[in-house]
């Protein structure tokens, strides 16, 4: 960026600078491409847009650095309704005559939502994040 454009806009060189620092210390590879096009954009709205990008970047890492420590919670919350599930489908659909009773109805939806959540919204968040980092190095 130019003086004329350092003069003219000092809070959006100050807030590209700092948001290139947080790029190269984070290696953000997702976030990164995005900033870069907003500092070199002539967005009128650019400063929001560069500090809400900064922002999630700053969440991101957040999500990072605590997210083993819950592996186990979300392990403990998705397994036990996926055994039970399992038991079940396997007992009815091989006769296999487990004496597993399934769920009061009340209780049916919490466990199709656990098992929704744990096997097929979590893989296909995941798949969509892969797939949108891909096309943004692309």
């Amino acid at each position: 960026m130019g003086l004329l454009g350092w003069l003219s806009n000092p809070i959006g060189a100050a807030l590209g600078t700092v948001g290139s620092g947080l790029i190269k210390l984070f290696g953000n590879s997702v976030l990164g491409p995005i900033l870069k096009t907003l500092e070199n954009g002539q967005n009128a709205q650019r400063d929001v847009a560069v500090q809400a990008v900064q922002a999630e970047m700053a969440a991101n890492q957040a999500k990072a650095a605590i997210a083993p420590a819950f592996k186990g919670l979300i392990y403990g919350i998705g397994i036990p309704p996926a055994v039970h599930f399992g038991a079940i489908c396997l007992s009815k659909t091989f006769d296999l005559g487990w004496p597993i009773e399934p769920l009061p109805t009340d209780y049916v939806a919490i466990e199709a939502t656990i098992l929704t959540a744990f096997f097929v919204s979590s893989p296909l968040t995941t798949l969509a994040r892969a797939g949108a980092a891909r096309l943004l190095k692309a």
